[in-house]
């Protein structure tokens, strides 16, 4: 696995700023469109991400005691609260302003930069998928979400699904572990490890089996 060094606090507002350009491009009606995430529309995925940006801790700390430290459960009623009661253009403006800004209260200060940056990628694309949006990630940012991923536990679960796998980018130059392979397009990689399945298609290796049980769970 490299070891180069990166500002993944340049590259999460550069990642922002893109998801910012892609909210300026779709028409409004898309907003309620599905995401790769199940059960969750457009907005819902983008008001996830402001209420981290912009919620101060003291009311994440009262959430999380509410719903017995459901963290996803939570996550998702206040992700549906926020972004049923706020017209398009709002959430829009409001993610400009949380870049523009670089707003980072509460849970934002506590997840660590990295996480964060991977976090905003895979939302950015857990969006552009199914509306067939595909984009160019820039080469230094799946290279910096991949040396990340391998120790990411938490919700993302990452270094669970990485681990006794050898991980190989097709079009990149990078490779992480040891064991049966997993092979395929950085992007792919990377939304795989993160418990997305949609690009499973995209990979080959004798890992894949493994990997289908892990995204299974």
């Amino acid at each position: 696995m490299p070891t180069t060094a990166h500002d993944y606090q340049a590259l999460l507002w550069a990642e922002s700023a893109d998801l910012g350009s892609l909210l300026d491009e779709l028409d409004d009606d898309a907003f309620d469109d599905a995401t790769l995430c199940a059960g969750w529309k457009v907005r819902d995925v983008v008001s996830h991400m402001l209420w981290a940006h912009t919620t101060p801790l003291p009311s994440v700390v009262l959430l999380a005691l509410k719903s017995g430290f459901n963290v996803p459960k939570a996550s998702l009623t206040t992700a549906v609260t926020y972004g049923s009661s706020h017209s398009v253009p709002a959430i829009r403006a409001e993610w400009h302003r949380v870049v523009d800004e670089r707003v980072m209260k509460g849970l934002g200060k506590l997840v660590p930069t990295k996480e964060a940056f991977v976090d905003h990628l895979i939302h950015h694309q857990d969006i552009r998928r199914p509306l067939g949006l595909p984009r160019s990630i820039p080469v230094d940012r799946l290279a910096a979400a991949l040396d990340a991923m391998p120790a990411i536990g938490g919700l993302v679960k990452s270094k669970k699904r990485m681990a006794g796998l050898r991980w190989t980018a097709t079009d990149i130059d990078w490779t992480f572990g040891d064991g049966p392979d997993i092979t395929g397009p950085a992007e792919a990689l990377i939304l795989l490890s993160s418990g997305r399945r949609a690009p499973i298609a995209e990979v080959s290796g004798a890992g894949i089996p493994t990997l289908e049980k892990r995204l299974a769970r």
